[in-house]
C-alpha cells in the first residue's frame, strides 16, 4: 500500500489570497497611463497628445474600477473557472472588454479609432480585445488594449507583437448586443 498525499482545499487558500490582482497605487497607475499616451501617440503624427492623454488615463482608471469589482486573480484561466463554475457572476474576457470599450467610446476621439477584435474565434481558447489606431490607419497597426490578460492590470502593446494572439476584427454580426447601440446607432436607436 502506498501513501499518496491529498491536498486539503483549505490549504489552497493562501495560494488564491496570493494571487488576487492589484491594479496598482494610483501614483504607478498615473505612471502607466503616460506611457500609454506616449505609445498612443507613437501610432502616428496626427494623434492628439490631449486625446492620448484622455483615452490612456481613461484605459487604466477603468480597468482598475472593473479589478475592484470584478475582484480577479492574477492568472485569467482561474477568473474564468470561477465563472464558468458559477462561483462569480462575472470576470470573462469579454466581459471586460464590454465594460470598458464605452468609455473609451464616449471620448469621441477625433484622432484615433476603437475596433473590436477576436483571438481565435470559436475555440475555447477565444479572447476579446480592443484595438485602438490612429485615424483611418489598418487595425494590424494598432495597439491591444486587454484589461482581462494580467487579471485587472491593464496590458496594452503593438498588435503585431502580440505573437500569443492572432487577432482579426470582430464581424458586425457578432457584434455584442450591449455594444450595438453605441456602434450601430441607427439600428439601435436608445430611448
Amino acid at each position: 500500500m502506498s501513501f499518496r498525499p491529498s491536498l486539503h482545499p483549505l490549504l489552497l487558500i493562501p495560494f488564491f489570497l496570493i494571487s488576487c490582482a492589484n491594479p496598482g497605487t494610483p501614483e504607478k497607475r498615473q505612471e502607466q497611463a503616460r506611457r500609454m499616451s506616449l505609445d498612443l501617440q507613437k501610432l502616428a503624427p496626427t494623434v492628439s497628445a490631449g486625446e492620448a492623454d484622455k483615452l490612456a488615463e481613461t484605459a487604466v482608471e477603468e480597468s482598475a474600477k472593473m479589478s475592484a469589482d470584478f475582484k480577479p486573480f492574477v492568472h485569467p484561466w482561474m477568473n474564468n473557472g470561477l465563472v464558468n463554475m458559477g462561483l462569480r457572476k462575472r470576470g470573462l474576457c469579454y466581459q471586460w472588454r464590454d465594460d470598458l470599450f464605452p468609455h473609451l467610446f464616449r471620448l469621441n476621439l477625433k484622432t484615433m479609432d476603437l475596433h473590436l477584435v477576436v483571438s481565435r474565434a470559436d475555440t475555447v481558447r477565444q479572447h476579446h480585445g480592443i484595438v485602438v489606431t490612429a485615424k483611418g490607419q489598418r487595425y494590424e497597426d494598432g495597439l491591444v488594449v486587454d484589461p482581462w490578460r494580467n487579471g485587472g492590470r491593464l496590458w496594452w502593446g503593438r498588435l503585431k507583437d502580440d505573437q500569443s494572439h492572432p487577432w482579426k476584427l470582430l464581424p458586425w454580426e457578432k457584434t455584442p448586443m450591449v455594444l450595438r447601440p453605441l456602434l450601430m446607432p441607427d439600428l439601435y436607436p436608445t430611448r
